[in-house]
């Protein structure tokens, strides 16, 4: 069981200044994405990660990992249900490869969703997720202010783009690139 001083952002005897500053910042954005979908009306429910680290410590119904949040989004299809990750910064490689590989274990929601800063850390992030077999999406967190569920996003592959929407209402595969300004034209490809 972890201690109760990895869940409080700043003080409890926490002497590392700058750590907690990063984890007030990453607080900080996760709640501006949860404000983003709710101001929206898209908004069904939104399970903190205070909530799910609770319910993979004390319970036999735990996600694969302890995820920033799940969200459930209201779409044309229907409630949509998924992971949700918001990276400011990139972890080191071998948490990323860890977690590929715990992703085949996730019984519970059936997207994960990147939320990053910019196009450094999506790409060095979704190198991790080539051809995963759970879908793994990437985004930029500007474009969720903008565009919530018409978002572009990648997939694991990170080569093409298409609306968030159609990403969780697994249409993916029918999907065309998007030919649009918003669509994600890498350097590295």
């Amino acid at each position: 069981m972890q201690s109760m001083g990895e869940y409080c952002l700043i003080g409890c005897g926490r002497t590392d200044t700058n750590m907690a500053s990063k984890n007030a910042l990453h607080a900080i954005g996760l709640n501006e994405i949860h404000l983003s979908a709710l101001r929206a009306g898209l908004l069904v429910r939104w399970m903190a990660a205070m909530e799910i680290r609770s319910q993979n410590e004390l319970t036999a119904f735990g996600f694969a990992k302890d995820y920033d949040a799940i969200v459930t989004v209201r779409t044309d299809k229907g409630e949509r249900r998924f992971a949700l990750e918001y990276e400011r910064s990139p972890k080191p490689a071998k948490c990323y490869r860890a977690i590929a590989a715990c992703m085949g274990q996730e019984v519970h929601v059936n997207r994960l969703l990147y939320l990053v800063a910019n196009y450094d850390v999506l790409r060095f992030i979704s190198g991790f997720f080539r051809n995963a077999e759970f879908p793994v999406f990437f985004g930029l967190v500007p474009d969720w202010h903008s565009h919530l569920l018409e978002m572009p996003v990648l997939d694991g592959d990170a080569k093409r783009a298409f609306p968030l929407r159609q990403a969780l209402n697994g249409s993916v595969e029918k999907a065309e690139a998007m030919a649009t300004a918003t669509t994600y034209r890498l350097p590295f490809h």
